[in-house]
């Protein structure tokens, strides 16, 4: 059952704090409802496991192709290790990975599509989104494999923004600015996750045919442009406020999280430590959705 867990990373549970974006901003009349929870509840389940599926197809090819071994046993790091890998150690057969795979995408498709149906909004289009959005996600790096063909960043982004839209568009009927805004901060944050692994990565994935952004612009391009996405979220929210989108206090409330950015661009790409990078990457999205979700309630309060 370890074994199981490591191939479906199900530790990683960073993608799931955007639901506190959902749940923080329903409507009132919306969130009394028990069959609210109970349909959002299918849903997360439903897609907790639709993510364990692409995290597991994601193993099942860097198995084949090589490039989990050379990242996790020969090139080592007390932040990433190869025990994640139970394909690398020998834990887990390749039939047994596959096998797994396709199971978590059978029951989390039926969970989420019964909880969509559940929802009172589940027009055919949003259903077709959804399953579109998973039928693309699914082939992130297995099938079409959109991250070795130039698509692994946008994959990952819409893939967040699906977590956090779906839900709320069919449980209130329709999608906010705040909800459009607070998902894409969310999805851009855990965005950058990936890009910092990718510095990390460059090379092997470079010698493997992959391509993304880093291997397309090289070391020095790239670290110009993590530089740039340093500062690109802080602009936008400044932005949205002054608009009048966004309320100040939120923008006050994320002002530790803009620091920390900053502090993984110096950290992770200027110092050249990538997974540290990674690492901060991974506790600011946390803390953004945390701070986020404190200031909805704050404001509606």
């Amino acid at each position: 059952m370890r074994a199981y867990g490591h191939l479906a990373n199900v530790y990683f549970l960073d993608y799931n704090l955007g639901y506190l974006l959902v749940a923080t901003l329903l409507p009132t009349a919306v969130a009394r409802e028990a069959s609210t929870w109970v349909a959002l509840a299918l849903i997360i389940v439903g897609y907790f496991l639709l993510h364990s599926a692409v995290i597991a197809f994601d193993d099942i090819t860097g198995y084949r192709d090589g490039t989990d071994a050379k990242n996790y046993q020969d090139n080592p790091s007390a932040l990433r290790r190869a025990k994640w890998k139970p394909l690398v150690t020998g834990e887990l057969r390749l039939g047994q990975a596959v096998r797994f795979a396709w199971t978590c995408v059978a029951v989390g498709l039926l969970l989420l599509l019964t909880g969509l149906l559940m929802t009172p909004h589940h027009p055919l289009a949003l259903i077709a989104l959804a399953v579109a959005g998973v039928c693309v996600s699914l082939q992130y790096s297995y099938g079409i494999k959109f991250s070795h063909i130039g698509f692994q960043e946008m994959v990952l982004l819409l893939w967040t923004l699906e977590l956090v839209l779906i839900p709320y568009w069919a449980l209130t009927g329709g999608l906010t600015g705040r909800i459009l805004v607070e998902g894409a901060l969310f999805a851009f944050w855990l965005m950058m996750v990936s890009m910092y692994s990718n510095l990390r990565d460059l090379e092997t994935d470079r010698g493997a045919g992959r391509l993304n952004i880093a291997t397309i612009a090289g070391e020095r391009n790239y670290i110009r442009l993590l530089g740039a996405l340093a500062v690109a979220d802080i602009l936008v929210v400044g932005v949205l406020v002054v608009t009048g989108i966004l309320p100040p206090l939120l923008a006050a409330l994320l002002c530790p999280v803009f620091a920390a950015r900053l502090a993984q661009f110096r950290l992770g790409a200027l110092e050249r430590n990538p997974l540290l990078g990674r690492l901060l990457g991974r506790r600011l999205a946390w803390a953004g959705a945390i701070v986020m979700a404190i200031g909805n309630l704050v404001v509606s309060g």
